[in-house]
């Protein structure tokens, strides 16, 4: 689905664990990320926060907020 995507995209990562997850599973899920990164210049990690992925937009809300801003101005990203 992801290489499907052909509009620039920005990644915010929790490094919590996810409610119901078990063991380092959501880590192999976020690692699963990174060839999509390197094939899709479109498709950027923006930030990997240490909140969880309940508490992201509560706890993590700047990185987040920086995400955007890349995508809207796209120069932004490439300081």
């Amino acid at each position: 689905m992801l290489d499907n995507i052909t509009v620039p995209v920005r990644c915010v990562l929790a490094s919590g664990t996810s409610f119901g997850s078990k063991g380092d599973e959501q880590e192999r899920i976020r690692a699963g990320l990174d060839p999509v990164f390197a094939r899709k210049p479109n498709i950027r990690l923006g930030a990997k926060v240490a909140g969880n992925h309940g508490a992201i937009l509560r706890k993590d809300f700047r990185a987040v907020a920086e995400a955007v801003r890349e995508v809207v101005t796209p120069d932004r990203g490439r300081r």
